[in-house]
């Protein structure tokens, strides 16, 4: 089985693949037969493991992930729970998914998070490394959880394994920034320089407005200053941004009396990648303009300008910050 979860808050919305019940226990594997072979450690499985994923990954050019302490946690508390429990499933009798299990464990919620499971009853026992061999090649057999081993934007990997009387219980998990979520087939990720951002934000808004006969909006730098002083220096908080009770407070100078409006929209997203894309930007203008709350502030026949600023933390998390205002008429 399998679970994908990606983090956000606002209007960003948290995404999660459908699980995939599957057994991992292929035909003709399971046996009573007793193991008389001393077990090998857990941190040796977790080195096999590990390394069975990396040779895969490397089949298919990608980077190899690192062990992480948090995920091994993550891993072997479900793979002990589902088997105190007798349970088999992403999520525990108490509703625990496996970020709640990464979070518990000090993970961040900004981070994407993946799991794998499998089982096999009438297993030998005590687990051996040939049985976590075989639960991996069971795992890539399975398109999903093949998609999970060899998922880009995730860095760190971790296992656990529990088994009593003949049923063993393997968890997989993997952490990392994850990818732009509206990355298109064949699109790379390519950073866009603040200047890029500005200039493809504005005319996604204005692709909106055109739709519903509306003027387009101007980029104005001054307003793009105010969303970039909205945004926290530290972004590791849940709120989004910093706002004043007077928005025009932020303005610099006198050029508060240019304005007879200010509109801020802001939205942020986990798992998403570590740098500001196209692929972001139209994710949150998305979100904007499909959002009934947002929405009619983007298509606000007054409005006549636009500042946008986004912040990525490279560590998985993206906010991004709209002002809009309408100016005063000279």
């Amino acid at each position: 089985m399998l679970r994908t979860a990606i983090a956000g808050i606002a209007s960003v919305l948290a995404i999660s693949a459908a699980t995939l019940a599957q057994d991992s226990v292929q035909p003709g594997e399971q046996s009573s037969e007793q193991s008389a072979a001393p077990a090998p450690a857990l941190e040796e499985m977790r080195h096999r493991a590990l390394s069975l994923v990396n040779d895969a990954r490397k089949q298919h050019g990608l980077e190899p992930l690192q062990s992480g302490e948090r995920l091994d946690k993550a891993a072997q508390a479900h793979a002990e729970d589902m088997l105190a429990r007798g349970y088999y499933s992403h999520v525990s009798p108490d509703g625990e998914t496996v970020e709640d299990r990464y979070r518990d464990q000090g993970g961040s919620r900004w981070k994407r998070v993946a799991e794998n499971i499998a089982t096999c009853k009438e297993c030998k026992m005590p687990a051996t490394l040939d049985r976590v061999a075989r639960f991996h090649e069971g795992w890539m057999k399975s398109p999903g959880h093949r998609e999970n081993i060899l998922m880009r934007g995730v860095q760190n990997f971790g296992f656990g394994v529990a088994g009593k009387d003949g049923r063993v219980y393997a968890v997989q998990t993997f952490a990392g920034p994850g990818m732009p979520l509206d990355l298109a087939d064949g699109e790379e990720p390519v950073a866009l320089s603040t200047d890029e951002q500005m200039q493809r934000a504005v005319q996604a808004i204005n692709r909106a407005r055109e739709r519903e006969g509306l003027d387009p909006l101007e980029h104005s730098a001054v307003l793009s200053e105010v969303a970039k002083k909205l945004i926290p220096e530290n972004g590791t908080g849940d709120h989004l941004i910093d706002r004043p009770d007077d928005l025009f407070a932020l303005l610099p100078g006198d050029t508060g009396l240019s304005w007879r409006r200010l509109q801020v929209m802001a939205a942020a997203c986990g798992g998403c990648g570590t740098q500001p894309t196209a692929a972001d930007i139209r994710y949150f203008a998305d979100q904007w303009t499909n959002n009934p709350n947002d929405r009619p502030y983007v298509l606000q026949s007054a409005a006549s300008h636009m500042g946008f600023a986004m912040q990525a933390d490279g560590e998985g998390r993206k906010t991004a910050v709209t002002v809009l205002g309408e100016r005063r008429a000279d």
